[in-house]
């Protein structure tokens, strides 16, 4: 029984060890003015849904949305998260995503299936949704746990230029 209580934490638990984004801007905006954005009436109460979801007096919106709309002509976009605190959504734009994954719980048998490309390409809504993805592969760590490592770029014609 103490060997299960062990164990428990090692398949219970997965976790990103890596998520670095090389940051070209970040635009803050209170939950008020995405709601007044995003919804055709009056939302005086604005209440946090989940961690990607906002409800504006009985209507969901999504910050992902929200961002994406915001953002139309940044190419560059990457994400959406919300600063509670604050009480902000934070729409982030970067030219590069290096995200790793490690996957130690039984649910993840569906990220780490052996598929990276395909795997990634999952992750990419959520954490770069504007770039290419120019890297995907997938290991097993030192203890031959599992890990997927994606890596996003920007390819548009001025960073083409650029190079």
């Amino acid at each position: 029984m103490i060997f299960f209580f062990l164990l428990l934490p090692l398949v219970s638990f997965s976790h990103v060890i890596q998520d670095d984004v090389m940051t070209t801007d970040r635009k803050n905006y209170s939950f008020k003015n995405v709601c007044s954005r995003m919804v055709s009436h009056e939302a005086p109460l604005v209440e946090v849904v989940s961690g990607q979801e906002l409800d504006c007096m009985g209507q969901k919106i999504s910050v992902s949305d929200f961002c994406d709309k915001e953002l139309a002509a940044d190419p560059y976009y990457l994400r959406a998260y919300m600063n509670k605190d604050s009480k902000e959504v934070v729409c982030q734009s970067g030219k590069t995503v290096l995200f790793k994954y490690l996957c130690v719980k039984f649910s993840d048998k569906a990220i780490c299936n052996n598929q990276p490309k395909k795997n990634c390409l999952q992750f990419k809504d959520k954490l770069a949704r504007r770039l290419d993805l120019v890297h995907f592969s997938q290991l097993k760590n030192e203890k031959g746990v599992p890990q997927l490592n994606c890596f996003f770029k920007a390819s548009t014609e001025t960073d083409k230029i650029l190079e």
